[in-house]
């Protein structure tokens, strides 16, 4: 398996690179590397035409370059097709529009765009994706750490089972009389000797290239129906705030005969009483009493699922952090486990028992009085 490139290498940019620095790098290397007009391997530039949107697709999208920068590649798991991103995950075709707008338009005679995107004279011919859905859930600390599996309902478009989506009566459709099933239109004016031609989708069929004599009185000519779908989820061990699972296909269903849209699951781990999460790790305050702190001590620790034994050493100070390897969450590319941080936080107790005083006052008097300089060594 190759690995990738990290992601600020591959626009030339640095990790703190504005918005603008992001855009501008990536104007620079689309140009270079757009198939229909680099003067490298077309093989290889459409190769490095990808990596460079695959890069600029996340490094422009806050949610995504904040998680990319705290796990790297891996934190964007479920953000992209079948766990790699497609060109189907590219959400900026209008800024590649915009780009080389001034190249005589987007798209060249046989670019591969026009396959991508839906660009160049074909227009928008054809059936169209369905509508994604986005469905936020929140998860605790625990599920976040185990994963497994959620089930939720999602009110979403079907196909309609009357009509199996045609929006016809019984299903009987036909090839539109006005377009020829095209679903466009040509509008032609001539001035002069200058002829001016128009295409736009046909009013009859609304661009769908079929129509019917009678409407399907389930969906009334629709194509779909509005359903509340269950769907299981499959949560991934050491999933994190704002991480995106992608479910391709369980999205609204397409209203013209093309295949169904994505769901998009955002996950949102709520906050724990006691620890507190940094990535794959998890702090904890622990409070212990002066005499463990001076004297040494064992103590008990809670875990995320469960507790183990901490050895204070003698003479452990206020703030101390010892560290729990494997203690903490898994990291959600299954690179074992973060660990726990135990920070020490020493009490003093508010009231004292006579005899706890009397100690207390003995081991004062016993004790050398120190100037502030012995105070900051701590002798």
């Amino acid at each position: 398996m190759v690995e990738k490139r990290d992601y600020y290498e591959v626009l030339g940019v640095p990790k703190n690179a504005t918005l603008d620095q992001i855009k501008q790098a990536y104007r620079a290397l689309a140009r270079k590397y757009h198939p229909d007009v680099t003067k490298e391997d077309k093989a290889h530039a459409e190769e490095r035409f990808k990596e460079i949107s695959e890069a600029y697709e996340v490094l422009v999208d806050d949610e995504k370059r904040k998680l990319y920068d705290q796990y790297g590649h891996s934190g964007l798991t479920g953000q992209f097709s079948n766990g790699g991103f497609q060109w189907s995950d590219f959400t900026h075709a209008t800024d590649l529009r915009d780009i080389f707008g001034d190249m005589g338009g987007f798209g060249f005679g046989g670019s591969i765009f026009d396959a991508l995107f839906g660009f160049g004279g074909r227009g928008q011919q054809g059936p169209h994706m369905g509508q994604s859905l986005r469905y936020d859930i929140e998860i605790t600390l625990e599920e976040a750490a185990a994963g497994g599996k959620r089930e939720v309902s999602i009110p979403r478009s079907v196909t309609c089972e009357a009509c199996h989506g045609t929006g016809a009566k019984d299903g009987k459709v036909q090839t539109c009389p006005s377009c020829g099933g095209k679903g466009q239109v040509q509008h032609v004016q001539q001035r002069g000797y200058s002829r001016f031609v128009s295409v736009s989708p046909c009013p009859k069929c609304r661009g769908a290239g079929r129509t019917y004599e009678q409407r399907c009185p389930k969906c009334d000519g629709k194509g779909v129906q509005l359903r509340t779908s269950k769907i299981s989820i499959d949560i991934p061990p050491g999933i994190d705030s704002g991480m995106r699972l992608r479910f391709a296909g369980a999205g609204d269903a397409s209203p013209d005969g093309g295949p169904p849209g994505d769901l998009f699951v955002v996950v949102h781990v709520k906050e724990h009483e006691i620890f507190r999460r940094e990535g794959a790790d998890l702090w904890l305050e622990m409070p212990v009493e002066y005499w463990e702190a001076a004297l040494g001590a064992e103590v008990e620790v809670p875990t995320l699922d469960s507790k183990a034994m901490l050895n204070i050493p003698a003479g452990t100070q206020d703030d101390s952090v010892f560290r729990m390897r494997g203690k903490g969450l898994p990291h959600v590319d299954s690179r074992g486990a973060g660990d726990q941080l135990v920070r020490i936080r020493i009490k003093v107790p508010r009231k004292l028992t006579a005899e706890q005083r009397a100690l207390l006052k003995k081991l004062s008097e016993q004790s050398p009085k120190k100037s502030f300089l012995d105070r900051l060594k701590g002798s």
